[in-house]
């Protein structure tokens, strides 16, 4: 054991000194134990192999630097602190990817409920144009506006029971009238 860990030192020594062979040595003595150790994590093939990859190519680049006392220890843990980053970065991107599905989801709602309702103001704009101009008047004060009836009722100098009558007519007439919008209609028209 001792000549195993003696000849790892003499590998981490010649790779701080930029020695290929050396970086070779330990890339090929350690790959495959790194690889497991990532993929026992993240159960994907690619990712495991990407991971590790960019763990000797990070060990190579900054091999001048390298503090490592025992070379097997030092690779499991730099991949181990590796795959938390990952994990990380991906639990950031899957809470982005759900935001940005759910609001991609309610500017679709918004967008179809926008069309809906302005597919139904114009059929109510296009009933109200077959009603007398009075129950057109009345509807729209009432409906539309939000006035009261007895303020309708002075407005148009008409009694109470007048305007309640047109009234009628006009939402029995539209629930007809908007037979495709039904569900739509009765719903805005009864909310009244």
């Amino acid at each position: 054991m001792q000549s195993n860990v003696n000849f790892d030192e003499n590998l981490v020594d010649r790779l701080k000194n930029g020695d290929n062979a050396a970086f070779v040595s330990i890339y090929e003595k350690y790959w495959h134990k790194v690889f497991i150790v990532v993929y026992r994590r993240v159960k994907e093939k690619e990712i495991a192999k990407e991971l590790t990859q960019n763990l000797f190519l990070k060990i190579w680049e900054k091999r001048e630097e390298l503090h490592i006392n025992k070379l097997e220890n030092y690779l499991v843990t730099s991949i181990k602190h590796a795959v938390i980053d990952h994990i990380e970065k991906q639990l950031v991107a899957n809470r982005y990817l759900s935001y940005y599905k759910a609001y991609v989801s309610l500017q679709n709602e918004s967008t179809e409920e926008s069309v809906n309702f302005n597919d139904l103001s114009e059929a109510i704009e296009k009933g109200l144009g077959k009603l007398s101009e009075k129950s057109q008047l009345v509807f729209k004060l009432t409906k539309l506006d939000h006035w009261p009836i007895e303020k309708v009722a002075n407005h148009l100098q008409l009694s109470e029971k007048t305007v309640g009558y047109h009234l009628t007519k006009s939402i029995k007439f539209l629930r007809v009238f908007l037979k495709e919008f039904t569900f739509a209609a009765f719903f805005c028209l009864s909310s009244y």
